[in-house]
């Protein structure tokens, strides 16, 4: 079992003075913003570091930069095939949309045709309520859940029939895994709780762990002063070149000084990439994701609304390219879609975003009437869709696959 506390680089980064958070100045796209990052080693790694007091500009970010050309999919109609709001995951040939108030997970193939649901919601064998993250694995022909507090992952085939569990040594606060088939283990990451044995491990399938690391310096107590603590916000992802690589970030309602980190399996560390030096004021709540080029940094400000219950306003969010270290505030720009505005939601090498039928209606309307830059092309292609929208859809699925 392993200390993570040697990999703590904050105090190699200098401190600088915290400017506004709202912005100065205004670029075009993102080459010809200011470099804002630069490079710190930390024994045998190179780190990232963000400088938040760099941060100047704001750009209309085309989501086409990012993103190879956008698919529009209109799911089954049927009415067992009818899903809510829920994220929806993205892979080669499936697209599987998270439950919601009672209603299960729903998986359909590429062209929105419902193949079944996965297992069901309740309490009992298979059955589950409050789901925190999935994987789907095509090779395998398997779909796996993990629930917000569980020792175990539920496992189904792509028909929703339930198989046997992978059993976890602890039960997982807001956790994350990987299952890796070519190797049966899979890697879990959980919320740094002080008490838990583990905030990241690697183990068999048949629940026997190889190895990890305790929460060490990153440890929070789950009753901190608000009495809130989010999650594992960072999506796990497979490196398809270094499949060992795993990403992991950690974040809570309770502001501090965190760090995006790959987890390698096979020496069992968690190696520093990625992190922001946001000066001497006191630090907003901050989350980072990795895409193949680029960091993004979500930034927000906590409200109380109730004795138990906080909330996040005043949402940012910023980009670094990797190469260039570049930098700038964004706005995300669905320019495959007349400009809509967008939140960047990426996961599993996937731009998506699911919507149901009214909202994307009305989305389109607004676009129509308040883009005057529209191309002819555009407009039509737009009104097209707007007029082929009906009351009685299922929902719409939007995707399209990161650039490399």
């Amino acid at each position: 079992m392993k200390s993570v506390k040697t990999l703590s680089i904050f105090g190699l980064i200098s401190v600088v003075g915290l400017t506004s958070f709202w912005l100065a100045g205004n670029k075009d796209k993102l080459s010809d913003c200011p470099q804002v990052a630069s490079t710190v080693q930390v024994g045998k790694n190179s780190v990232l570091v963000g400088n938040r007091a760099l941060l100047k500009d704001t750009i209309n970010l085309p989501l086409s930069e990012l993103t190879a050309d956008l698919q529009i999919v209109k799911l089954d109609p049927a009415d067992n095939a009818l899903v809510g709001n829920g994220y929806a995951l993205v892979t080669d040939n499936y697209i599987l949309v998270k439950g919601q108030r009672q209603n299960p997970y729903k998986l359909f193939d590429k062209k929105g045709k419902f193949l079944n649901a996965i297992g069901a919601f309740g309490q009992g064998p298979g059955e589950y309520q409050n789901v925190y993250h999935e994987q789907l694995d095509e090779k395998k022909g398997r779909v796996y859940l993990l629930p917000w507090q569980s020792d175990k992952i539920l496992v189904y085939d792509l028909k929703g029939n339930v198989l046997d569990p992978i059993r976890l040594p602890m039960n997982v606060p807001k956790g994350k895994f990987f299952v890796d088939p070519s190797n049966a283990t899979v890697s879990v990451f959980a919320l740094p709780w002080t008490g838990n044995k583990y905030v990241a491990w690697n183990q068999k399938l048949t629940g026997e762990v190889n190895a990890g690391i305790e929460p060490g310096f990153l440890a929070i107590n789950p009753r901190n002063a608000n009495g809130q603590f989010s999650g594992f916000n960072h999506e796990v992802n497979s490196d398809q070149n270094s499949p060992n690589l795993l990403n992991v970030f950690f974040f809570t309602f309770d502001p501090r000084p965190d760090t995006l980190y790959h987890y390698d399996t096979k020496t069992n560390k968690l190696l520093p990439q990625f992190t922001v030096n946001f000066g001497k004021e006191k630090l907003p709540i901050h989350s980072y994701t990795e895409l193949p080029n680029h960091f993004l940094v979500y930034v927000s400000e906590p409200k109380q609304i109730s004795e138990t219950e906080t909330v996040t306003q005043d949402h940012r969010n910023f980009i670094v390219e990797k190469k260039t270290q570049k930098g700038a505030f964004i706005r995300l720009k669905n320019d495959f879609l007349g400009n809509a505005d967008i939140w960047p939601s990426f996961s599993n090498g996937y731009f998506s975003q699911n919507m149901d039928p009214g909202r994307l209606r009305d989305e389109l309307e607004k676009i129509l009437t308040t883009n005057k830059n529209l191309s002819n092309a555009m407009r039509s292609k737009l009104t097209g869709l707007k007029n082929s929208i009906t009351e009685n859809d299922n929902n719409y699925i939007l995707y399209a696959k990161l650039k490399k």
